[in-house]
């Protein structure tokens, strides 16, 4: 059998001479380019379509390579960027090399810039000082690369991508993000720029793959700068305007991509503290996450009641906790708890639990030992399961409406509960407090411990009041249906139980009645 170069050799030699002469001179053009991209994740991002381009996560995943590769082969005007001047260095440092083995001259000049030939230009600059974006105002680039973009302010970023275009005929433009991820809080908007890929809570996670297109805009003002994603390329109207979305990606890149790495530069960085560690080894954009000032339940507490979970149940099923979604974008989340013990919950989609009989039916497969069924309520959506369950079934259900009062408080502070979604979440924050805490243990999941980590909470007139659920899906992109489904169980666990132990009592009583003397 003939390799896959003779079967290629032989496939040229019954080519048209015309044809062929098209394809000698595209192969020695491509191979005459002063760069090549290593196969793999670096050559994903040298030949994507997207628009805007978020490249790394994992230190080492040749990142800087990428930038002056992709510059000087594809494009005419190059910007790039760093948060400091004296942190491009090692960038132009790499560019001397690649350009004085092709014969391409040097960077000179201060500020720093490189000038090829047919007006080519690399220009180089910082974005830290006040005000350092607007020195870039109306300076053309077909290519704008922000160098470990997690350091940067985003609208400093946006605002130079503003003038990302040319006036040269069929050169392309786009915009290319190199980061590791963000470390101590800086960065957090590239989870938001980037969430199908990188945000366990957005609606599209694990359902796009790394390198795969999807479109967007940007939206909102200077600090309050969000994405809507768009369903593809074609203009849509938004708050009344038209707009035309533009593609993005995320390609991620680890250090086992890159041949011209060893294992001493995996030590170096495997010496680091946490969390930095992590991050950089992995690439994971959540690994160095900061908790916000006022999140309701710290995210250190939930990932230690999930490192308790065990595969199998340490006892009989005491509730079922059920957040409704009929239709819509949301999901449908069955939530059962043994004890403390969660168990697996059960999502599907809200297209797939349209009514009360398919919710209904995922409770019926679900439920074990006469176990109780706490369903959401709130808005009505929960009507139509209880109804199915516990007329149709014969199960006892309890409705939960997360907008009525409270009239309980904090076990330590004393302070009111503003209506019972306050107290369901506070509840489960003292459940899983390290110390004080019931030992929780809670199925892993990066979705969930996401959606327990997102609500945050205020004092309203002398009261808890946390985040609504709407409140939520607006500003992470995601609703909290997990979350909501455990909460849900917990509040009415001692319910549960005290209902199961009652039926077990009442069934001796009868038997013991029953017997004949």
């Amino acid at each position: 059998m003939p390799s896959a170069l003779e079967t290629l050799a032989a496939q040229i030699e019954r080519m048209a001479p015309q044809a062929r002469k098209e394809l000698e001179g595209l192969v020695a053009a491509e191979l005459g380019k002063p760069w090549k991209p290593q196969a793999g994740p670096q050559s994903d991002a040298y030949t994507s379509d997207a628009d805007l381009i978020l490249y790394g996560g994992a230190a080492g995943g040749g990142k800087t390579d990428l930038i002056i590769g992709l510059g000087l082969n594809n494009h005419h005007r190059v910007g790039v960027f760093r948060q400091h001047s004296g942190e491009m260095t090692g960038l132009i440092d790499r560019m001397q090399i690649i350009l004085g083995q092709a014969g391409l001259g040097r960077v000179t000049g201060n500020p720093q810039k490189w000038d090829g030939p047919d007006g080519k230009k690399f220009e180089f600059g910082h974005l830290s000082l006040p005000g350092s974006e607007k020195s870039w105002q109306g300076r053309d680039h077909d290519l704008k690369c922000f160098d470990e973009a997690a350091q940067m302010n985003p609208a400093k970023v946006l605002f130079v991508m503003g003038w990302n275009r040319t006036t040269k005929p069929g050169q392309r433009c786009r915009t290319l993000l190199c980061s590791n991820p963000p470390i101590g809080g800086d960065g957090d908007y590239l989870v938001e720029w980037f969430g199908p890929w990188l945000d366990p809570l957005h609606p599209l996670h694990n359902t796009v793959k790394p390198g795969q297109l999807l479109w967007a805009v940007f939206d909102g003002t200077h600090d309050d700068i969000k994405t809507i994603w768009c369903e593809g390329p074609k203009p849509v109207e938004i708050n009344g305007q038209m707009r035309t979305p533009k593609s993005r990606t995320f390609i991620p890149a680890h250090m086992s991509d890159n041949k011209y790495l060893g294992e001493e530069y995996r030590a170096t960085i495997d010496a680091m503290p946490e969390p930095m560690r992590t991050a950089l080894l992995t690439g994971d954009f959540m690994a160095s996450h900061q908790d916000h000032d006022y999140q309701v339940i710290p995210t250190d507490w939930i990932q230690a009641a999930m490192n308790r979970w065990t595969p199998n149940a340490p006892g009989p099923m005491d509730v079922i906790g059920v957040d409704v979604a009929q239709g819509g974008k949301d999901r449908t989340t069955l939530a059962p708890l043994h004890g403390t013990w969660f168990g697996p919950l059960t999502v599907k989609e809200g297209k797939d639990t349209r009514d009360g009989v398919e919710v209904g039916s995922l409770v019926v497969n679900m439920r074990r030992n006469d176990a109780l069924v706490a369903v959401d309520c709130t808005g009505g959506w929960g009507g139509d399961t209880v109804g199915f369950l516990s007329r149709q079934q014969n199960i006892p259900c309890v409705e939960v409406v997360f907008s009525k009062g409270s009239g309980a408080q904090a076990l330590e502070s004393k302070i009111p509960f503003i209506n019972l979604r306050a107290e369901m979440y506070w509840r489960l924050r003292e459940a899983l407090h390290p110390k004080s805490g019931d030992g929780i243990a809670l199925p892993p999941s990066q979705r969930l411990k996401a959606q327990l980590a997102a609500p945050r909470w205020k004092l309203r007139n002398q009261s808890i009041q946390i985040e609504s659920k709407d409140d939520i899906k607006s500003r992470v992109g995601g609703s909290p249906d997990e979350a909501d489904a455990v909460v849900i169980a917990w509040l009415k666990r001692d319910e549960g139980a005290f209902r199961r132990v009652k039926d077990r009592r009442s069934f001796t009583q009868q038997a013991a009645l029953d017997e004949p003397f």
